[in-house]
């Protein structure tokens, strides 16, 4: 994306019993409603409880989660998943296992993309896997589709007139893939006559090129000196 990125850069009942008087004569009715509440409270914890993975497979089973996932997951995702547990514990979770990988010296850590964590491969193992998807031609983006995703990183939210001002083609095709693929979405109308739709990047998108926001996208000043 780089290439194009330089383009871009020069110019996102009522609970109490009975009602008729016969609550006196059933004296169990009463504390057996107060007690069912009580116990379905407890209950309740409980099942939450029962959900949370045992302390000794607390950081394995984090891992776990993290591996299968196929996107990001935000500590709040992770904390519904894993029976609420608390976000201090899940944090710690996360340090260590990724001092572990370092330790071991695994070819993979886990890496904060797009407000969210994942389990991600060094890059300096991209030669091989590059190989694994090498095949996969069709799900790669044309340099049509590179350049206009480039502009839209870059200049969001944007219309799509100016995007053709830009890059002085018709883009309408470049758009939809882009749209299809998820790394573009319609973020409103511009406030102008006819009010055009505006496209800005999504957190696909982010995930894709393994940013935390459109703020880590590099400046024109590095792009001119690559």
């Amino acid at each position: 994306m780089d290439d194009v990125a330089r383009e871009a850069g020069r110019e996102a009942d009522n609970g109490n019993g009975h009602s008729d008087g016969t609550a006196a004569a059933e004296p169990v009715s009463e504390p057996a409603v107060s007690s069912s509440t009580e116990n379905d409270s407890s209950s309740t914890e409980n099942e939450v409880g029962s959900h949370m993975p045992p302390a000794d497979d607390f950081d394995r089973v984090v891992e776990a989660v993290l591996f299968a996932s196929r996107e990001p997951l935000t500590i709040e995702r992770l904390a519904k998943v894993l029976g609420g547990a608390p976000r201090a514990r899940i944090q710690a979770a996360l340090r260590r296992i990724t001092e572990d990988y370092e330790t071991t010296g695994r070819p993979f850590s886990i890496v904060e993309v797009a407000g969210g964590f994942e389990i991600l491969t060094g890059p300096e193992f991209a030669p091989w896997l590059s190989r694994l998807v090498r095949s996969r031609g069709d799900e790669r983006l044309s340099r049509s589709s590179l350049e206009t995703l480039a502009i839209i990183a870059y200049k969001q939210p944007i219309t799509r007139a100016e995007i053709e001002a830009i890059r002085g083609v018709h883009t309408s095709p470049a758009l939809k893939v882009l749209l299809e693929k998820n790394l573009v979405k319609i973020a409103g109308r511009a406030e102008i006559l006819g009010r055009p739709m505006l496209y800005a990047t999504t957190r696909e998108f982010l995930d894709h090129f393994g940013l935390k926001s459109v703020k880590d996208l590099p400046r024109r000043s590095e792009l001119l000196a690559s």
